[in-house]
């Protein structure tokens, strides 16, 4: 058995496959499995992933003959891996070479559900940014009732390294309606909520390209999915203390909002009448009566359950 199945969705991502591949190829962890589920491409990517099959024969190969998303295709991907541990690695991204033998070290070292690295963003080829996290959730293993702040990480499922039995005895997958956008966040979220020993790193192992035109980050017009997602978050949320509660409220007003900013203009207000309606079905006194939001966000809240509309305040 492998020590890490890593999967890598595919669609249409030929100008940075190469990169991709190579990146997983050369780890230093060499005991892997790589199993790529090529979602119907329309381009050339097809090519270069029999090119690789052909020279490394830890590849194998799903080719969905239409595309079927990204959260089924990775959802075919976890039926299908055989290893210890999951790592996903999206095709337009890279990875350290030295990323999947630290997460895996740390993973074994302190029996960790989940661990995840640092990454930073990557634009016309160069890095500019990390991401910078609280240094008290950093180097020790945690859990979400200890530290519900674990909650409103950035959706970046690809920085994590999952432990399999974990995935599997808590019946996680991807979200996967049809044509949705946005399915790596009740999938981290799920993983985050029920797991017992996680440990964050702050090592930038991942780089996660930005300047893919093609990437569902930049849909604009599927912006109305989030909303979807958070509907699976709800239908497994049950808070165990008032801050848990408060948190994941404070994770759902972050996504709305970041997909608010960037929403073409004629769908502004019906996008703010619908997380209004939302916001005001909940319960929200955890999220009022917490020391840890900060009263910017309570605006933030306020405003957006009285539908009083102030760009200052939703940037």
């Amino acid at each position: 058995m492998s020590k890490i199945s890593v999967l890598i969705p595919v669609y249409n991502s030929v100008d940075f496959l190469d990169n991709c591949l190579n990146s997983v190829l050369n780890q230093t962890l060499k005991d892997i499995e790589i199993i790529i589920i090529n979602d119907g491409s329309k381009d050339s990517s097809w090519d270069i992933i029999n090119k690789y099959k052909n020279i490394d024969s830890r590849i194998s190969v799903i080719n969905n003959k239409i595309n079927i998303g990204y959260g089924a295709s990775l959802n075919i991907g976890l039926q299908h891996a055989s290893a210890e541990h999951i790592s996903i690695i999206e095709s337009d991204d890279y990875a350290e070479l030295n990323m999947l033998e630290i997460l895996y070290k740390q993973a074994k070292t302190y029996n960790l559900d989940l661990v995840k690295s640092n990454f930073c963003y990557i634009k016309n080829n160069k890095k500019i940014s990390s991401k910078n996290y609280n240094k008290k959730i950093l180097y020790k293993t945690i859990n979400s009732s200890m530290y519900p702040e674990l909650f409103c990480l950035k959706p970046s499922v690809w920085s994590f390294l999952y432990n399999k039995k974990f995935l599997l005895n808590n019946q996680i997958f991807f979200n996967q309606t049809q044509g949705a956008s946005f399915q790596d966040t009740s999938f981290q979220f799920k993983c985050i909520y029920f797991a017992k020993n996680i440990k964050v790193l702050d090592d930038i192992l991942y780089n996660y390209r930005i300047d893919n035109p093609n990437s569902s980050v930049n849909s604009k017009n599927k912006a109305f999915k989030i909303i979807n997602e958070f509907e699976v978050i709800n239908n497994i949320f049950i808070d165990k203390n008032e801050e848990m509660e408060a948190y994941k409220l404070l994770f759902e007003l972050k996504a709305y909002l970041w997909n608010y900013n960037r929403i073409d203009k004629k769908y502004k207000k019906i996008f703010l009448k619908k997380i209004s309606d939302i916001f005001n079905t909940y319960n929200t006194d955890s999220f009022f009566k917490s020391k840890n939001i900060s009263i910017k966000d309570k605006i933030k809240m306020y405003c957006i359950k009285k539908l009083l509309h102030n760009k200052k305040r939703f940037t």
